[in-house]
This record gives C-alpha cells, sequence and structure tokens, in this order.
C-alpha cells in the first residue's frame, strides 16, 4: 500500500502533520508513506522513521509555474491507493488532480468535492483536552485506519552526534549539565509578539524564581529588537542572557532546546517544537491565535495563557483578518494581557522544575 500526505507551507503545520505519518506506519509498518511538503520545513521531519519519501514543493512554484508544471507532470507518474491532502489550497488540489489514486481525502470546503473522493468536516468547537489541529488531522485517517486507535504525540528526532554537541556547548558556557530556559523572545511576526515590557518582567520573574540562565531564540537580523528588549530587564536577569547561545540554525534550536528545562515565550513553531522534544512548555498566545486549535492543557506540562481567558468573549476568533488589520485594536488587546494576570500561574510552572 502507497499513500501520499501533502502538508504545504509553515513549520508548525508540518510539524504535526507528521503525526499522519506515524499513525499510519503504527497501523501498517509495511506501507509506503510518501511527505510532499516545502523545502524551508525539512528540518523538523530529518530523521523521522514514519516517512519513507520526502517530496519536496518549492517555494518558488508560486511564481514559478514552467517548473510547476513540471512538478506535477512528475507526479502523474507516480500511483498510490490514498492521497490525504492535509493543506487544502490550490497548490494542493492541483496535486491531487494530477496525482493518480485510487481514492483522495481531504477537509470538507467548497471546491474540494471536485478533488476528494472522501471529505472530512473540520470540528468548530473543542469539545475534550486535545487541541483541534491535532483531532482534525487524526479524522483524515479514518477512511483509511477506521476506529484503530489514534496517537497524537507528535515527535522531533535528533542525532545522538547533534545531542552531544549541543551539551558540550552549552557546557562550556553554563557548566557541566548545567541548564537554561529557551525563551520565544519574538513571535513569527510583530503582531504575534507579546509586548516587550510585558516580557521583560515575565523574565525578571522567572530569574528571581529559577536563577537560571536564559537562551534567547531568534533570528541574526532581529537582532536589534533582542537588545530592546534586554535593556528593559533587571541588571542581575541582564546577565543571565547568554547571547552566545543562541541557535543558528533550526535544527541547532532543537539540539539547544533538548537540553533546556524549559521553553516558554510567544506561541508558535519554537513552542510546537519543544512540544514534541517533550520539553515542558509556557506559551502567551497572540489574541489573533485561537489556543483551542493550538494548544492542549497539561498542568504544569504543557501550559498557556490567552486574553480571552481572563476576560471571556473580548476576542471573536471568526474575525482574526480583520483584526490583523487593525494594529490599535490589537496592541491594545496584547496590552490587557498583563502579565499580573498570570504570574501565579507562570511561577507555579517554574518551581515544579526547580528548587528554590
Amino acid at each position: 500500500m502507497r499513500i501520499l500526505v501533502i502538508q504545504q507551507k509553515m513549520i508548525g503545520d508540518v510539524l504535526i502533520s507528521s503525526l499522519l505519518c506515524k499513525n499510519l506506519k503504527l497501523w501498517n509498518p509495511n506501507i509506503h508513506v510518501d511527505f510532499v511538503v516545502n523545502r524551508h520545513t525539512l528540518d523538523v521531519i530529518r530523521h523521522n522513521p514514519y516517512i519513507d519519501e520526502v517530496v519536496i514543493f518549492e517555494d518558488h512554484f508560486k511564481k514559478n509555474k514552467f517548473g510547476l508544471f513540471q512538478f506535477l507532470l512528475h507526479r502523474r507518474k507516480q500511483k498510490y491507493d490514498y492521497i490525504i491532502d492535509v493543506y487544502g489550497k490550490l497548490e494542493s488540489f492541483l496535486i491531487c488532480l494530477f496525482t493518480p489514486a485510487t481514492q483522495k481525502i481531504g477537509y470538507k470546503k467548497a471546491l474540494s468535492p471536485l478533488f476528494y473522493d472522501n471529505e472530512i468536516k473540520i470540528l468548530k468547537v473543542q469539545d475534550d483536552a486535545l487541541q483541534l489541529s491535532i483531532k482534525d488531522r487524526l479524522r483524515l485517517l479514518a477512511p483509511i485506519m477506521g476506529d484503530f486507535p489514534k496517537n497524537s504525540e507528535v515527535e522531533i528526532h535528533l542525532t545522538p552526534e547533534e545531542i552531544e554537541i549541543s551539551r558540550k556547548r552549552l557546557d562550556a558556557v553554563l557548566g557541566k549539565g548545567k541548564k537554561a530556559i529557551m525563551v520565544s523572545a519574538l513571535g513569527s511576526s510583530e503582531n504575534k509578539t507579546y509586548p516587550f515590557e510585558y516580557m521583560a518582567q515575565l523574565m525578571d520573574t522567572a530569574f528571581r524564581t529559577t536563577n537560571l540562565q536564559f537562551i534567547l531564540n531568534y533570528r541574526p537580523d532581529q537582532e536589534g529588537l533582542i537588545d530592546l528588549l534586554i535593556n528593559q530587564l533587571q541588571p542581575t536577569t541582564q546577565k543571565a542572557v547568554m547571547k552566545s547561545l543562541t541557535p543558528n540554525s533550526l535544527r541547532d534550536y532543537m539540539a539547544t532546546a533538548y537540553h533546556c528545562i524549559a521553553a516558554v515565550g510567544n506561541e508558535g513553531g519554537a513552542i510546537n517544537i519543544a512540544k514534541a522534544l517533550n520539553k515542558p512548555t509556557f506559551a502567551i498566545f497572540s489574541p489573533l491565535i485561537d489556543p483551542s486549535g493550538w494548544h492542549t492543557e497539561i498542568h504544569n506540562k504543557c501550559m498557556a495563557v490567552n486574553l480571552n481567558a481572563f476576560f471571556p468573549n473580548t476576542i471573536d476568533y471568526t474575525k482574526q483578518r480583520k483584526l490583523a488589520k487593525d494594529t490599535a485594536k490589537l496592541e491594545k488587546l496584547y496590552k490587557m494581557l498583563k502579565p499580573e494576570l498570570f504570574e501565579k500561574k507562570w511561577i507555579g510552572f517554574f518551581q515544579s522544575y526547580t528548587k528554590i
């Protein structure tokens, strides 16, 4: 049996969709599973034992129509028993259209009957603790696996060499065997970044609680923004920021986070990666993101805060696009999520993993 899974675009999406490959292999280790992803997401599925072949959908296909056409022609030469289209947009519709398969599965949308044999309805309401982004994906497996038990634990696979190299690097700066706190100080965009004055307040509290060093995760071109954050920290907390340990690549981030006591900060790909590494996490959700889709709360293990939890119905997540364009309102909403609202939860999280 041959199965093609399609999930393009963002790192977090690809990571969670790798669960489909995992469950298919747990159900039947003898099937062949191919996974369509964008090149910039490859690091999160590198060394994944549940994927037989990675099919790269190049980013430039969006503009390079001839390259896209060649890619689609090559897909016509393949044949699968099933195609699972998690992405559900124009590019993946075309892959479904051109790739021969006995059955094609995807989410129910306006045009989906033209491309899929099995349409799966997307859940609108979280009816238990499991986040919808995982639950909806696992539902795509029903036409293949039926009621076979599904595994919801996302995995990232590091090599022993990666783990060892990272540990030696941390030992040289922190001391042998010592750990630090990984901080996702910046979101994927400005409108997904917790205000620096609040983030600085949280880091000061975390340092007083744990006396541990911080490793900040950011891109080289964001160093100016990081300096603005550091300048708002208390002097003792500033000294605890280990800029020399800043990860220099996605795999380096994974290997570094592997040795950290926890990963905290802005919700996004970095936090999702830490979860997949089985690290304790504390995520701060942007007013733009509905936590029911991306968070499964586990006390003192996988924790998060969002504005609606403190001020119910303040945010209508069905109007995300409109809110994203209203920067003044978005900033006002972010400013409502003051650290004092969840300081007890924040301190309790760190106290679970450190001795005072």
